[in-house]
């Protein structure tokens, strides 16, 4: 019998998805509207769960890519209010907000939803969106990161159970901080990252983990959630794993690929080398520069282009490996959201029942 694989969605709340490409994918300005329609589709279909990210600056170029977004935690709450069981993530960059603020926040908008919501951590990489603000101190931020992620959620989670918080914490001081109404539940919590840092974070205080890297297979991306679940199992813990992909399917490999090629041919060569002089700060991070342009275009993210057949197969196979669940990235969701749920799904074991 396959394993149940959970599906979600990566939500267009910013101009572009995952592929900096200009004029193609279309480009818009992200709307609560476009964003509700293709998060009501998903819960209709069957989808577990959608998830907003945050972006406080894009990259620019043609294709004005990520440049704007829709704040996530407001996003979310919109959308609490029009869904009735779709689980709901809204993103926090943890430079940006308070623990408390985010703790009243959160345990607002799973009111809202009546329990469907869930918190995505960003520990926050990118030096140039923050500093932008003043909320960049120090370059030692890229090095300690997750010891920072790792306080914040400690703070988070007293705030959601105890009666009175009071820290003092390396980053964090709190004197008799109250935070009322308290989630009715403990709410999850997701964070991405495959660094030894990010994993030991993870396992430790997170209930998913975002994975996936370009030429990830159904068997490596299996064997790093296996990982994860390993070393949570060290603090007597769960951690499921979501692979965070691009999806172009087509009745055929080769319309598929031809697809996927017109990207490439129109590749927003200035909102790439934005992207990789933004990433290249970080020393901690991959030498994104030197990846090959396919690579670059689509942001080092898991991807596939195939028939509907084949991209049915692949998310069986990463069922079967032990992956809890895919996170998909749409070129056109107009387009292409309805054309998953109608072609793939039905193809998919993973789903069957």
């Amino acid at each position: 019998m396959t394993n149940r694989l959970e599906l979600g969605l990566f939500l267009p709340n910013t101009s572009g998805g995952t592929i900096i490409a200009s004029s193609t994918p279309p480009k818009s300005v992200p709307t609560f509207a476009e964003n509700r329609d293709i998060t009501l589709a998903a819960e209709r279909a069957g989808f577990d769960f959608v998830l907003s990210q945050v972006k406080w600056r894009g990259y620019g170029g043609p294709s004005r890519q990520w440049d704007v977004s829709l704040e996530s935690f407001t996003l979310m709450a919109a959308l609490a209010a029009v869904t009735s069981r779709i689980r709901l993530y809204a993103s926090v960059a943890i430079r940006t907000m308070h623990p408390a603020v985010t703790a009243k926040m959160a345990a607002t908008i799973d009111d809202v939803s009546g329990g469907r919501f869930g918190v995505n951590i960003v520990a926050g990489w990118n030096k140039f969106e923050y500093a932008q603000m003043g909320l960049w101190a120090e370059d030692d931020y890229f090095a300690h990161r997750y010891a920072f992620a790792d306080e914040y959620l400690a703070v988070l989670k007293r705030l959601w159970t105890e009666e009175a918080v009071t820290h003092d914490g390396r980053f964090f001081k709190l004197d008799d901080c109250r935070s009322w109404p308290k989630p009715a539940r403990p709410l999850p919590i997701v964070c991405a990252g495959q660094s030894d840092d990010a994993i030991a974070f993870t396992s430790k205080s997170a209930d998913f983990a975002f994975v996936g890297r370009m030429n990830d297979t159904a068997e490596k991306l299996g064997a790093l959630s296996g990982k994860i679940a390993a070393a949570a199992v060290g603090h007597g813990r769960s951690v499921g794993s979501y692979v965070l992909m691009t999806v172009i399917a087509a009745p055929t490999e080769e319309e598929a690929i031809a697809r996927r090629d017109h990207y490439l041919a129109n590749a927003d060569k200035a909102a790439i080398a934005e992207w990789l002089r933004a990433s290249g700060q970080d020393a901690h991070r991959v030498d994104y520069d030197r990846l090959p342009p396919i690579q670059q275009t689509f942001m080092g993210i898991h991807y596939i282009a195939a028939s509907y057949a084949t991209v049915a197969a692949h998310l069986d196979a990463l069922a079967e490996a032990g992956v809890r669940g895919a996170c998909f990235v749409f070129p056109d969701f107009a387009r292409d959201l309805d054309d998953f749920i109608e072609n793939v799904l039905p193809l998919c074991a993973s789903r069957a029942g």
